[in-house]
């Protein structure tokens, strides 16, 4: 989840917590970093794309890594605030933690809950990365706080609420939406063997639809409104995972894009060198009308290109993440 969203839950956190700690200065900054210090990871790695897919929502953002998060942070407080409670302010960091958490918890990226025993993404499909109507109505419980001072902690339980609420709903919506599109592709005889729909940017208006239907993907986009999507549905080449870990035995990268996409496809162009290969993931692609126009003269982001010689040997490597890039040639 973004930024805004982690620090207003810190925030809300706060105001929520905050009759159980009268005697604690600067209360609501402690609750804000403990509400973002998951996401302290992006400190680290030097601009290395491996390091990122590797680490990020790694160990600091596991239920076990969050432990030694929350004493952290409770004891920097307690250097602040001396009359608080250090087991108090631990607890309230790890509780503000566990929902950082559950915040990422519930987008399509992933979060390795149980690291460092375990690497697995785990992912509840409940909000898009940024969700203006999400974060859009913990700033009305904001403003509902900052008037009704009398009944600000209610209000901010219910804020607290919200972010548990909105997310379980989209699930319960995703289901939903899942059975209706399967009913549509038997009904227009196109075969699949799995589909998964997930909120797009926009949501709850717009849902990513990804389809397994053979060797490809189908991916495409369902507007609760009712529209016509401008944009077709998008066919793409299933990735083959021994193409990927071939590769991943001449760079590690490969091998480790191969353990972090969930839905890769492959796209080949011969060059005069040889060929290129482009491996894309449609976690991070859309047929959405919103997000096509946003991309439209970019490079969907998380593509991993391999260039490879007439030997078939891997030459170099380009990866794309968000507006920025990361090049790399290997050295033969």
């Amino acid at each position: 989840m973004d930024p805004i969203t982690h620090l207003s839950s810190g925030i809300m956190g706060a105001l929520a917590a905050r009759r159980w700690f009268p005697e604690a200065k600067y209360f609501i900054p402690f609750c804000m970093l403990a509400a973002w210090i998951p996401d302290g990871d992006i400190l680290f790695g030097n601009g290395d794309p491996e390091f990122n897919l590797l680490y990020h929502r790694g160990i600091s953002t596991s239920f076990f890594g969050g432990i030694f998060l929350a004493l952290t942070v409770a004891g920097l407080f307690k250097l602040v605030s001396k009359k608080t409670s250090f087991i108090k302010a631990a607890l309230l960091a790890y509780a503000l933690i566990l929902t950082h958490i559950w915040l990422d918890l519930i987008t399509t990226y992933g979060t390795q809950i149980l690291a460092p025993f375990s690497n697995h993404r785990f992912a509840l499909d409940g909000a898009f990365i940024i969700d203006p109507v999400f974060t859009g109505i913990i700033f009305l419980f904001f403003i509902l706080a900052y008037f009704l001072k009398r009944k600000r902690h209610l209000v901010a339980l219910f804020g607290m609420a919200w972010l548990f609420i909105y997310p379980l709903s989209n699930m319960a919506m995703g289901a939903y939406l899942q059975t209706v599109y399967a009913e549509k592709l038997e009904a227009q005889g196109i075969p699949y063997t799995h589909v998964h729909v997930t909120p797009d940017a926009l949501a709850p208006r717009y849902w990513k639809v990804v389809t397994t239907s053979g060797s490809d993907y189908l991916l495409d986009t369902i507007d609760l409104f009712g529209g016509e999507n401008p944009n077709p549905m998008g066919r793409y080449k299933r990735a083959d995972n021994g193409e990927l870990e071939k590769l991943g035995k001449q760079e590690s990268m490969f091998a480790t894009y191969k353990w972090f996409a969930k839905w890769p496809h492959i796209t080949e162009h011969i060059t005069p060198e040889g060929k290129k290969i482009i491996f894309g993931d449609l976690r991070f692609w859309s047929t959405n009308p919103v997000l096509a126009q946003v991309f439209k003269d970019r490079k969907p982001p998380f593509t991993l290109t391999a260039f490879i010689d007439a030997n078939g040997n891997l030459t170099g490597w380009k990866f794309i993440k968000g507006a920025s890039s990361f090049d790399e040639t290997l050295e033969r």
